[in-house]
């Protein structure tokens, strides 16, 4: 499904967070946004996936303005996986991946065939159709990480909406996790932090800077020494990756 972002601004408590902001993620592309702490990505993320309503401008899921459908429908069309979480309350794997058939439930109504075959497909996807069973809690952050991801997976949505999803994991998990995102050839656009990583797995780039997007498309277009060096503050060296061949960016810090 086809996300616009059209001319969005955010305001809060007086602070401009986001200004005039226009992207569009075509269907089955994965688009990264980067930027340094404080630059919008969160903020811009929320607007999308109906979290935070922007001040200004629009946002479109295929025709439909995400703030002026009903929420149940937008629940059907994008699934947010956000940074790691802890739970209050103990559920297995399984009960927490059905919680991503609740859009398209009746308000008692209760798992029949179709959820199940969903539930363990979408388990199945993140290699733990063996740990329905466990709970929640006990997992490892990397397995917590994949369990939130077959609870999107379970929403059959179009559009999956990632907020850093790879903080607090190992290196492992972190690479394991954006593979597998790639992998599934769904419309993504995630907020990621660590920009080798982006330019690993992206197949655009979007740059906010203090609430502006400042460069926009491919990681070999956008990824350039001076906008590394002007955006975060670091010196940088891009070459291609010795094991896949997509950018690959050394940093080091000013001298």
């Amino acid at each position: 499904m086809r996300l616009v972002v059209r001319d969005v601004g955010v305001v809060v408590d007086r602070l401009p967070i986001l200004s005039g902001i226009d992207l569009t993620v075509e269907p089955g592309q994965f688009v990264g946004i980067i930027g340094p702490n404080g630059a919008g990505k969160s903020t811009l993320l929320r607007a999308v996936y109906r979290a935070l309503r922007p001040t200004t401008g629009t946002v479109l899921l295929g025709d439909d303005d995400v703030w002026r459908t009903p929420a149940k429908t937008i629940a059907k069309r994008r699934a947010v996986v956000t940074q790691h979480q802890t739970m209050a309350t103990d559920f297995t794997v399984e009960e927490m991946v059905s919680m991503g058939r609740t859009p398209h439930k009746g308000l008692l109504d209760r798992d029949n065939r179709t959820d199940r075959a969903v539930i363990t497909d979408a388990l199945s996807a993140v290699d733990l159709a063996a740990a329905g069973g466990r709970l929640f809690s006990t997992l490892s952050g990397g397995e917590r990480q994949r369990v939130l991801l077959a609870r999107a997976l379970a929403q059959q949505a179009p559009l999956i909406v990632l907020d850093e999803p790879t903080n607090h994991l190992d290196v492992r998990a972190q690479l394991e996790l954006l593979q597998l995102v790639r992998s599934l050839g769904i419309t993504t656009i995630a907020a990621l932090h660590d920009l080798d990583q982006a330019a690993a797995h992206a197949d655009r780039l979007a740059v906010l800077q203090s609430g502006h997007l400042i460069a926009e498309g491919p990681p070999l277009v956008v990824l350039t020494v001076p906008l590394i060096e002007s955006v975060f503050g670091v010196r940088a060296h891009i070459s291609p990756h010795p094991l896949h061949g997509r950018p690959h960016i050394a940093l080091a810090p000013l001298p």
